[in-house]
């Protein structure tokens, strides 16, 4: 029996969520060697490490290694999945500095050799390299717990099942290069030439399962061309003649670099996209496969066309233009990506302890598709406005409704092709501000009477993503790499004693530490200092908009697996999973209004920029 480490409850082995709690079952994979002078796989013990962290399940599978080094290959289950990986921190330092020299720092001195390519490689090329969770070393073995794709597709068979149309083709073989380039560091090329290892993810990018070691003999681009050659060109099903001259020829030894290979890659797929070339590109619709027992549903093939794809492994990942919060590096993707899915749902309650509810939102996401040869195009954008107004009834109540429609409808005729630049986005802020402002003007009111709001606003325009903040109303960002991330930071009395160089301790202690220092409408706009930054967005993403009544006492942070992970899956409901926030805030926090607005944009490969490779 499978016992949830949510609630505990026991479940089958095979049963992919738990019947109590319903929430999933997440399986990890374990690649077991044995340690040089021993011989025991210790696989006979239910628990794979000391610390009865990670359980074992089902059987313990023969693990083949190219280079020679055999070991075993086994599923388990996280005990203690809210902990965090021991890995973490070594992971995020990875990504800070992704060009590192492993050798010369301490931090990763203790990690076997196999394990540096993991973190290595997650910061550039996630999420073509699996997730290293964590790495166990006893006396006898040595275990890495790797993200599972055991139930993945393999390429070689979705190329030989599925009549894939010729741009895609190319797409995934210069997939291929760009990982040979990244793998070949660690003299681990050899992965690309065993057909296991090659698999697809749901938006129809190349992956890998695990990565072996270095090879027993050097590795040159004619051994990548004669494995396409025997495993890609097959009788009945091969590709276009085009591409099967390139493959030929790449296993006859020509070209011998990466980049020419790149080239004619690039070429092809350019003369692919061309209508008048007579060829019919095509964009990869998804193949049906059922997800393995524990397999999160964005692991699942499901059909592009009616509905979202997923893939929670490349979770959508922000930069900041600007210096009002933490600006994050952003990394270098397999293939640029396009906009597949753009969804929505935003929910209000009063909450436990107030009787009127002075939280107002808007929600507005208008989405085109167009279809030619080359493939389709989605194109969206979205205004989402929440405002959490103060002053008491029928004074914060009409402080947020008049922001957000004094906002909807100045982005009604100031919102053309592009997202508003900065200045724009400053001008919204001081007419909503100045509509309040003139209300509490013409009731002579003052002081703590003066009514007012915070705001938080977000604009989407296809991968584009435009933020203003007031007040301590927040936006986050998950992704399944970085997890639950803050984008705005709270205008209030403490924070800005901690800018101020202050230490948090200190700043906190103070009485008025919660105190705003920004609202909308109490005081005329030359006193307001937004927050306005701009985000690209790279990875599936999931935005969460809230009022302070969900996100107090680090509520989102504390739930983050059980509440907001499973939110970046294509088929997990929007609209049930802000019913369950709001549930959630109810039965934890209560004192304050609540309400929380979700946005979740889902990306795939875009093929149409390969030709930038071709040279000229």
């Amino acid at each position: 029996m499978l016992s949830c480490p949510f609630c505990k409850f026991e479940n089958v082995d095979s049963a992919p969520t738990c019947e109590g709690c319903g929430q999933p079952l997440q399986r990890w994979l374990s690649l077991i060697w044995s340690q040089p002078g021993t011989h025991s796989d210790g696989c006979e013990a239910p628990y794979l490490d000391p610390g009865n962290r990670y359980r074992r399940i089902g059987e313990a599978l023969e693990l083949a290694s190219p280079g020679g080094v055999n070991g075993k290959a086994q599923l388990v289950i996280d005990c203690y999945p809210t902990v965090d990986s021991p890995l973490t921190q070594l992971q995020t330092f990875w990504r800070q500095s992704p060009h590192l020299d492993a050798v010369s720092h301490s931090e990763i001195g203790p990690l076997p050799p196999v394990a540096l390519p993991y973190l290595a490689l997650q910061a550039e090329h996630f999420p073509s390299i699996p997730e290293l969770h964590d790495v166990v070393q006893t006396e006898h073995q040595l275990i890495l717990v790797l993200e599972d794709r055991t139930n993945w597709p393999c390429l070689t068979s979705i190329w030989s099942d599925w009549n894939a149309k010729p741009l895609q083709q190319t797409q995934w073989l210069f997939e291929i290069t760009l990982l040979w380039q990244a793998l070949a560091p660690w003299q681990a090329q050899g992965t690309l030439l065993q057909p296991d290892r090659l698999v697809l993810s749901a938006n129809g990018l190349v992956c890998l399962r695990q990565i072996d070691g270095p090879s027993s003999q050097p590795l040159t681009l004619q051994s990548l061309g004669q494995f396409w050659r025997h495993h890609l060109l097959t009788p009945q099903d091969g590709p276009d003649s085009a591409l099967k001259e390139i493959i030929i020829a790449l296993a006859e030894g020509q070209p011998t670099s990466v980049e020419q290979l790149q080239a004619s890659l690039a070429a092809l797929a350019a003369r692919y996209q061309d209508p008048e070339a007579g060829e019919e590109a095509g964009h990869y619709p998804g193949v049906e496969c059922p997800p393995a027992p524990g397999q999160r549903e964005d692991q699942a093939y499901l059909d592009g066309d009616d509905g979202p794809l997923s893939l929670a492994n490349s979770p959508a990942y922000f930069y900041d233009t600007e210096d009002r919060i933490d600006s994050l590096e952003s990394p270098t993707m397999v293939l640029p990506m396009k906009l597949l899915s753009l969804e929505d749902a935003g929910q209000s309650h009063v909450g436990r302890q107030r009787r009127h509810n002075e939280d107002w939102f808007f929600t507005q996401t208008e989405i085109s598709r167009s279809n030619a040869p080359s493939g389709s195009t989605l194109r969206a954008r979205g205004l989402y406005i929440l405002c959490d107004g103060m002053g008491g009834h029928a004074s914060g109540e009409v402080a947020s409704r008049l922001a957000v429609t004094t906002l909807q409808r100045f982005f009604e005729q100031h919102w053309g092709d592009h997202l508003p630049d900065q200045d724009t986005l400053l001008q919204s802020i001081v007419m909503a501000n100045q509509a309040i402002f003139d209300a509490n003007q013409a009731k002579a009111s003052a002081g703590i009477a003066r009514m007012g709001t915070t705001l938080v606003l977000v604009l989407v325009q296809d991968l584009k993503v435009a933020v203003v903040h007031v007040g301590d109303s927040r936006l986050y960002s998950y992704s399944k790499r970085f997890g639950l991330k803050q984008l705005t930071v709270d205008h209030e009395v403490g924070q800005r004693e901690i800018t101020r160089g202050v230490e948090p301790a200190i700043a906190y202690a103070r009485p008025d530490a919660y105190q705003l220092t920004q609202a909308l409408g109490p005081r005329s706009h030359d006193s307001l200092r937004p927050g306005i930054s701009y985000h690209d967005i790279v990875e599936d993403t999931l935005l969460v908009l809230c009022s302070d009544g969900l996100s107090d006492n680090d509520l989102l942070e504390r739930h983050e697996v059980s509440h907001i992970a499973p939110l970046l899956r294509s088929q997990a409901s929007l609209r049930q999973g802000v019913e369950e926030l709001i549930h959630l805030a109810n039965d934890n926090n209560g004192h304050d209004n609540i309400t929380a607005i979700l946005v979740r944009l889902k990306l795939q490969p875009d093929a149409s920029h390969l030709s930038g490779y071709a040279q000229s």
